[in-house]
């Protein structure tokens, strides 16, 4: 029996930055993996709907994803929607995943806190992984996953989503070192050279050991 996991993110580039150093481990180790955006992102400056989308498209290939789920959710605006909810818990039972990835809860951008709240109410009492994003806040992992031999890949995985590298850098930052930053100082915790950092929700350690 093949086992799946399910990424879900508000827009296009959030799984990558907080979960794709383990993802493209988790292929390699047979896992089908199933990706959710909730919106477009389209909802800011010289960014389209199109271009994320194709972006977005770009990074799946590249994560060799099963299948891309796209919400269609409005960028900036999402809301705790039933009709959203049920969409997401009919992705769920579908694809049945062993492992569900999700953001943070505690984070700067509504989009992020909402889909957090959308995957609580859809998972059920599935175990939840919630990943760091870029503006998370008071962010305390309590389980990391070494992606030292995968970090160059990750690297290369952001850079699909050109538009936000864009961004940062037309903020006179970069997306690149952000990422690299968080990385390295989850795997000084864990004694690795990179590493990506979760929070647990729900862990059930009967079904670990």
């Amino acid at each position: 029996m093949r086992k799946s996991v399910l990424a879900i993110g508000a827009h296009p580039d959030d799984i990558e930055i907080g979960c794709g150093g383990t993802l493209l481990s988790l292929v390699k180790k047979g896992y089908d993996i199933y990706l959710v955006i909730m919106t477009n992102g389209e909802n800011w400056q010289c960014k389209t709907k199109n271009v994320r989308i194709v972006e977005q498209e770009e990074a799946s290939r590249y994560l060799l994803a099963n299948h891309t789920f796209y919400l269609n959710c409005r960028d900036g605006y999402m809301q705790k929607d039933p009709t959203v909810i049920d969409q997401l818990t009919e992705i769920i039972q579908e694809v049945d995943p062993q492992i569900i990835f999700t953001h943070y809860a505690l984070d700067y951008h509504q989009d992020h806190q909402t889909t957090y709240q959308v995957t609580c109410a859809s998972a059920k009492k599935r175990t939840l992984y919630l990943y760091e994003s870029v503006t998370s806040q008071h962010f305390q992992p309590d389980t990391f996953y070494d992606i030292s031999n995968e970090y160059e890949h990750k690297h290369h995985l952001i850079g699909l989503h050109h538009s936000q590298i864009v961004k940062y850098s037309q903020r006179n930052n970069s997306l690149y070192s952000r990422v690299r930053a968080y990385n390295a100082r989850h795997g000084l915790e864990i004694g690795v050279e990179y590493a990506e950092g979760f929070v647990t929700e729900r862990a059930q350690l009967d079904k670990l050991v």
